[in-house]
């Protein structure tokens, strides 16, 4: 499957969250300030947004394209932020309180990127971090091409489908470069660790594999890792006859990410 144009934003696309707001009077400060940051110099209006979402009011500015370098993991934006950015943190501005009296607060101090509202999930809870086990099975992974430009929402509808129409328990996961989607929770034991040193060499050899029965049904149910909603390939050559042989991506098991530790992918 792939994302439709005008399903969701460019994902690319990112902006300045310059103030989150909470409270019965977040709809008034998040439109005051606002209109206080369109008033200053370096500031360009038409570039503050204000969105009212269901429990908070954030202002936004600017529009950047994120560009993203897996070698050195970091990241860049087009145009550059960083003088936006910083100007935005510097700002300050005297508030009159009737408890605490006149006083000056930078709003906007705590101004950091974020991707275009309209591009982030309506279902948080999917996330695979909040799958309640040690494992799940990957099954399908998307990333932005030429012509597809939308990898989170491409992994989140993919997982709403099969969570609404397939009734799987089926959980997404954004990563910098690849959203993937996985389907299950399984226990630290469903996966049995092997290790053997090569006595010529002395090298440690790891072997993982699958031996809870539902993960291996689900494995038999969806064996592939869909690359952008289709079956990837890799192309051998047979050493015996030098055939070419069409050999599949197959779905395989992942660590779960917790606080501190990332998704680890334990093999194709």
């Amino acid at each position: 499957m792939s994302a439709r144009p005008g399903d969701a934003p460019d994902e690319d696309v990112w902006t300045i969250r310059c103030v989150t707001l909470r409270g019965p009077n977040r709809f008034q400060m998040a439109d005051s300030y606002a209109a206080a940051l369109k008033k200053v110099n370096g500031i360009k209006p038409e570039r503050v947004q204000v969105f009212h979402e269901t429990a908070e009011s954030v202002v936004y500015y600017g529009k950047y394209q994120r560009v993203y370098d897996a070698k050195n993991d970091r990241e860049t934006f087009r145009p550059d932020n960083l003088g936006a950015l910083n100007l935005l943190r510097q700002l300050s501005m005297n508030v009159s309180d009737p408890v605490l009296g006149s006083r000056t607060v930078w709003p906007f101090q705590l101004a950091t990127m974020d991707a275009l509202p309209g591009g982030r999930s309506p279902h948080p809870e999917w996330e695979l971090k909040n799958a309640p086990g040690y494992y799940s099975l990957q099954v399908a992974v998307f990333y932005n091409t030429g012509d597809m430009r939308r990898r989170r929402y491409a992994a989140q509808e993919y997982c709403r489908i099969l969570r609404e129409e397939k009734g799987e328990e089926a959980y997404y996961d954004n990563g910098e470069v690849n959203s993937s989607v996985c389907i299950g929770a399984f226990p630290e034991s469903a996966i049995q660790t092997t290790q053997k040193t090569d006595p010529l060499t002395g090298i440690l050899h790891v072997t993982c594999r699958i031996v809870d029965e539902r993960m291996l049904a689900l494995q038999r149910k969806y064996p592939y890792n869909l690359h952008n909603g289709r079956i990837l390939y890799e192309i051998l050559h047979d050493p015996a006859t030098g055939r070419k042989i069409r050999d599949p991506h197959t779905s395989f098991a992942v660590e779960i990410p917790r606080a501190g530790r990332g998704a680890a992918t334990l093999g194709e």
